[in-house]
């Protein structure tokens, strides 16, 4: 698992950099909230279709360490072209081939997790995976937010290396042998896998939960930044709010992971993304970056087990043949829910206000766990 944590946490260290330090590179170099919100929706759109392709290739392949590390070396060469052209339509075709690769990143590595660990220690290992996404949520955006503070340009720089180094690592892992399976092609592997995804009450709905919570999250890449310029500590200040978050993420996940059990387990999904939406309703009251940073730690912590505990969901109700596809897709619809809020961002934002989105946000997150829960319900036994 040394090895996991290092290779997975310098991609997805990566990863979390680009939503700021892209967003904060456009606004450099065209002032356009809108142009700033469409890389990101240009970066993140095309997992939703890659996504249960590339699941069901893992689950197939002979060769996952090369898939993974082929996918930072893809964000290294995207970001390096990114720099010299943003502002242009060659960035948003950049972006959006890197975004193919974009949930080898998070349930890509996470498909590794039981081949990595024993039956007894999943718990512990889930809850480290977790902390990897945690840790990289802290670090990307704070890291960003401050290289871009003096040069955004050197912000896209470190996502380069940091996307080089993860592939490197990568190749430290130990190799992992393919699922045996009956033999059929890979669109009626893809198939089976989004079957089994929708026809799994508590897979079915702890994803829709996921999915609409991150998707509204995705305003919040155009929302943060202009809300701490009006609080006067400037856009870059935004990668310390979602600093501030994920460290409350990481002291639940460290605290609580592990512990992380049960045959209802999607009902801590659904709990606490509920908890999130109701700790979010305060944000737009702050009259400080300081009083911010403390109610984003706050919604942090109580949001915290939503990550370990979609994780176990899928891992308790997926056969191991379709683990990978289960993973990376959910993952993949949760980023295109992103890409499209930060589509809807790039327009709300503005003719709204920040405080205005965010609230819409706040809401969403409410909203999101009362459908997964709907939608999580068994009704043939219950019938």
């Amino acid at each position: 698992m040394r090895a996991f944590v290092a290779a997975a946490g310098c991609a997805r260290v990566a990863d979390e950099m680009v939503g700021v330090a892209v967003v904060l590179l456009v606004l450099d170099r065209t002032g356009s909230p809108a142009m700033a919100g469409a890389m990101v929706t240009a970066y993140t759109l095309p997992s939703v279709l890659s996504g249960p392709l590339l699941g069901a290739w893992l689950d197939r392949s002979r060769y996952r360490r090369s898939v993974l590390a082929f996918g930072g070396v893809l964000l290294a060469g995207a970001c390096a072209g990114i720099l010299a052209t943003a502002g242009t339509w060659v960035a948003f075709a950049l972006a959006a081939l890197t975004g193919v690769a974009l949930p080898l990143t998070s349930g890509g590595y996470s498909s590794l997790v039981p081949h990595l660990a024993s039956a007894d220690a999943l718990p512990k290992a889930n809850a480290l995976d977790a902390s990897v996404f945690n840790f990289a949520a802290i670090a990307g955006p704070a890291a960003a937010g401050a290289v871009a503070a003096v040069s955004p340009d050197a912000a896209v720089l470190v996502i380069v290396g940091l996307a080089l180094a993860g592939a490197a690592l990568t190749g430290l892992l130990p190799p992992v042998p393919p699922v045996e399976r009956e033999r059929e092609g890979l669109l009626a592997t893809v198939r089976a896998g989004l079957r089994h995804l929708a026809r799994t009450p508590p897979l079915r709905g702890a994803t829709l939960t996921s999915v609409l919570s991150l998707g509204s999250v995705g305003i919040l890449a155009t929302a943060l930044p202009l809300r701490t310029a009006e609080l006067g500590a400037g856009t870059s200040a935004a990668g310390l709010v979602w600093a501030a978050l994920e460290v409350g993420c990481l002291a639940a996940t460290l605290l609580l992971g592990r512990r992380l059990g049960g045959r209802r387990v999607e009902l801590v999904v659904y709990g606490c993304t509920a908890a999130y939406g109701v700790a979010m309703l305060t944000w737009p009251l702050a009259g400080s970056l300081v009083v911010l940073l403390g109610l984003a730690l706050v919604a942090g912590t109580v949001e915290g087990l939503a990550l370990p505990g979609i994780m176990a969901t899928r891992q308790r109700h997926s056969p191991p043949e379709l683990l990978a596809q289960v993973a990376t897709t959910g993952a993949s619809l949760k980023v295109g829910g992103f890409a499209v809020g930060a589509a809807v961002g790039g327009w709300l934002v503005p003719s709204a206000g920040p405080a205005a989105a965010i609230a819409v946000v706040a809401g969403t997150q409410l909203a999101a766990a009362g459908l997964g829960w709907l939608a999580g319900r068994d009704r043939t036994n219950q019938s």
